[in-house]
């Protein structure tokens, strides 16, 4: 049952790796070795705890690295492109952030007033 688990977050980082970084062999062999390495450095491991941890942290970086990692070209104009995935979790719209006026509290007043 762990073994399979090990495995599944194993593939998991390798399709996240291939679906983030397609087309950049440079990133994609980057990421394809320290994903081999770090696995590598675990296989070891024997104690079921350590082992059920090093499965959640891969699990949790493959989900990171589909929603927060996108990838930018430069284009014959001199700026860059971004490509956007559909499971990114980048917004698509180049909308203005509405920052929040600061909190007037007691402070605040008192030293407005002087």
């Amino acid at each position: 049952m762990l073994r399979s688990k090990v495995l599944a977050s194993f593939r998991a980082l390798h399709r996240a790796r291939k679906d983030v970084f397609k087309g950049d062999t440079a990133a994609l062999e980057a990421a394809r070795q320290r994903i081999n390495q770090e696995f590598e450095k675990h296989k070891t491991e024997t104690d079921p705890s350590k082992i059920e941890e090093l499965v959640k942290v891969a699990e949790d970086t493959a989900v990171y690295v589909r929603q927060m990692v996108v990838q930018a070209q430069m284009n014959e104009a001199g700026r860059y492109e971004l490509r956007i995935r559909k499971d990114s979790g980048v917004l698509v719209d180049n909308a203005k952030l509405k920052l929040k006026e600061p909190r007037r509290t007691r402070k605040n007043r008192t030293q407005d007033k002087r």
